[in-house]
């Protein structure tokens, strides 16, 4: 990897880049990463560390079997996901029932609190909250999909649900992830 990030290659192909690293050396692995995109270099990493490909990279494939079922940011990616909001508020919040789309809601009772949960498309996720705003709560926390729960829509049978790396040489046939962006 030191070698790699010597050089002025561009693009940068980085498989695993990470592995055996302990948390600083990832931290300052993922400063030169940052690094090379404002010098508008071109970095392909491939890894299946998600939190890693969440934090550097812009664009996202999925790959399977060798084929590229979805690409795009991750925003792009998420506009078919459900998000998942929870909320603490000291009345329960009222016309949430009526949201289109919204899934899983529960509230639940507690001294002095509701606990609300739910899950929500992107085009409910601004009344939906609204909703809850209105209700001053003392707790509010929005989760969009990780790129794990992205992966999962795209079941195929065939594949363990496990995440691998795109291996050098090929495929294996199992579930491969694949992000890169350009500076």
């Amino acid at each position: 990897m030191c070698a790699a990030l010597s050089t002025d290659a561009d693009p940068l192909l980085l498989d695993e880049p990470t592995s055996g690293l302990n948390p600083l050396m990832e931290a300052v692995f993922q400063q030169c990463i940052l690094e090379a995109k404002q010098e508008g270099r071109t970095v392909l990493l491939s890894s299946h560390i998600l939190a890693e490909v969440e934090a550097l990279c812009d664009r996202v494939s999925i790959v399977r079997a060798g084929q590229v079922v979805t690409r795009g940011s991750l925003a792009e990616l998420r506009v078919h996901t459900l998000t998942q909001v929870t909320a603490v508020t000291a009345k329960p919040v009222p016309g949430l029932e009526n949201v289109a789309h919204l899934e899983d809601l529960q509230v639940q009772e507690t001294p002095g609190a509701y606990r609300t949960s739910f899950r929500t498309p992107t085009q409910a996720l601004g009344d939906s909250v609204a909703l809850v705003a209105a209700c001053a709560p003392s707790a509010l926390t929005v989760e969009p999909p990780s790129l794990d729960q992205l992966d999962c829509q795209f079941p195929d049978p065939s594949v363990d649900v496990g995440c691998e790396v795109l291996q050098a040489g090929g495929f294996s046939g199992r579930m491969r992830r694949r992000a890169w962006w350009r500076g």
